[in-house]
């Protein structure tokens, strides 16, 4: 297929993807320590290329179209929101697609995700976890480069350099919204995995407003570091890199390490699912990621951590195709 028929296809990907809405959250407690919080629903910007997924994806695969791949290949877990966004995307440009898989054929019937996969003609390439630990390894990189030759790399979570131009995109529009809203946040929280959805939020910060992660794995000290490195890597930065104050990482918010799911965390999210639901639209969330950030939210607040009278936003990543893999419902749209 013609690169311009691909730019073309790529215009169309961009024009269904919709901007996120603000949505205003009243509950009791909220009203009695004076908090006012809205939650930017960018789970609502796609119906499967949802969250902060469209916005580090939209650089990684223009430049895949500009530079004439033959396709795109990127790495995961059977559960991946990002190959799952990835995946559907390629369908939709019609570029092949390369899912580098941890763990073996076998997970395919377990995993609604490698279905889906499956389904839009995504190529799983499964790998053991000795050898997926390597998935930043230069030499590694080039063997399976020689095995998928002329293939776009993208790393595991779409954190690549070309992510942040993405979601730098997100806090303009998470600004914008604001601004309309004639509300100004003092705080905004995000769930964090590989550390590159906040790195673009501090990247393009233009107001006056603290950013707080909530990492999802345990022992994540280091995506301070990494985040840090991100930051002084990207050509866009405006100077919060050197404004640590304005950002931070609460690393007890992983409720037991990535990918663990308590009763106690499904519990709670039920809860705010059914009185968070806000002024507009149903309040679903993943176990992963969303899920850990309201929990972790909510303990601030009862534990008189937020100070009275603050404007809290908190960022819905999406990720609800994950779900699925708790046996708690999602059904992937018609």
């Amino acid at each position: 297929m013609s690169g311009s028929k691909h730019e073309s296809d790529f215009q169309c990907w961009q024009g269904v993807i919709a901007e996120p809405p603000l949505q205003s959250i009243s509950h009791p407690l909220l009203i009695e320590k004076e908090i006012e919080l809205k939650v930017l629903r960018t789970d609502l910007v796609h119906p499967i290329i949802s969250g902060n997924k469209a916005y580090k994806l939209k650089y990684n695969l223009e430049a895949a179209i500009q530079q004439g791949a033959r396709g795109v290949l990127s790495f995961g877990g059977a559960w991946s929101n990002h190959l799952h966004a990835l995946a559907y995307s390629c369908y939709q440009l019609k570029l092949p697609c390369v899912a580098v898989i941890r763990g073996e054929p076998e997970l395919i019937p377990k995993s609604a995700m490698l279905q889906d996969l499956k389904q839009w003609g995504c190529q799983l390439h499964f790998v053991t976890r000795k050898e997926y630990r390597l998935r930043n390894d230069p030499d590694w990189l080039r063997s399976l480069a020689e095995t998928f030759p002329d293939y776009f790399m993208v790393p595991e979570g779409g954190s690549s350099p070309l992510a942040a131009p993405g979601v730098a995109e997100l806090a303009i529009q998470l600004e914008q919204s604001c601004k309309e809203a004639n509300w100004q946040p003092d705080q905004i929280w995000c769930a964090v995995g590989t550390g590159g959805t906040l790195a673009g939020l501090i990247a393009g910060r233009t107001l006056d407003y603290q950013l707080i992660g909530v990492p999802v794995l345990k022992g994540a000290d280091f995506l301070n570091q990494e985040i840090t490195d991100r930051l002084a890597f990207d050509s866009a930065g405006n100077g919060s890199v050197q404004d640590k104050q304005s950002w931070s990482l609460l690393l007890d918010g992983h409720g037991g390490g990535y990918g663990k799911v308590s009763n106690t965390l499904l519990e709670q999210m039920a809860y705010f699912e059914e009185c968070l639901s806000g002024d507009a639209f149903p309040l679903s969330l993943d176990p992963i990621y969303t899920g850990k950030l309201f929990c972790r939210f909510w303990q601030a607040v009862e534990q008189g951590d937020i100070p009275q009278g603050s404007r809290i936003l908190l960022i819905h990543t999406g990720g609800l195709q994950g779900r699925r893999g708790y046996g708690l419902d999602w059904q992937l749209p018609v």
